[in-house]
């Protein structure tokens, strides 16, 4: 299974749609947005991506609770959560293999204990906060989890394998 991760767009929709045609190209089945901002999400469904979205702290769903923070999901049998922050999924205690997050505007797939933590970077503009506009592509197949971060402007950045079996999976 494939899927896409995109955060912090902050009303940049060229950038989103890009790197939501970009996803769904390359044979994503859906695509999770991290927020900032939630609107966004909701843009990207109306162009007719299949998107799954969580609000930032920006973004008044985020401050009054009308839209969960977390989305707790499975994608071939691994469990994974999705939030703005890293924050939110350790306040709330979710258990999952994999924690996706934006926020920091910074791209990581790092193992932390048993738990795969991924930042898909942002999309906000070229470069901000020092990092290039990046987005996640997510593979999970029987044996093996690969992440791999998209610079938007073309060429991978990074990918980070790993065997599902290092995970709490």
């Amino acid at each position: 299974m494939r899927f896409g991760v995109m955060s912090d767009t902050h009303g940049n929709h060229a950038f989103g749609n890009r790197a939501a045609e970009r996803m769904t190209d390359a044979g994503a089945e859906f695509i999770y947005h991290l927020g900032d901002d939630y609107e966004d999400a909701e843009l990207l469904r109306f162009a007719g991506f299949d998107v799954r979205a969580v609000p930032g702290l920006w973004c008044e769903a985020y401050r009054n609770g009308t839209v969960p923070k977390i989305i707790e999901d499975h994608a071939e049998g691994v469990s994974l959560a999705c939030a703005h922050t890293l924050e939110d999924l350790k306040k709330h205690g979710v258990n999952a293999a994999l924690y996706f997050f934006g926020h920091t505007h910074t791209a990581i797939a790092e193992c932390h204990g048993k738990v795969l933590h991924v930042n898909p970077g942002h999309l906000k503009r070229d470069i901000d906060r020092g990092e290039n506009a990046s987005y996640a592509l997510a593979d999970i197949d029987a044996e093996y989890i690969a992440i791999a971060i998209h610079e938007l402007a073309g060429g991978e950045r990074f990918r980070h394998v790993l065997q599902r079996s290092a995970l709490g999976c």
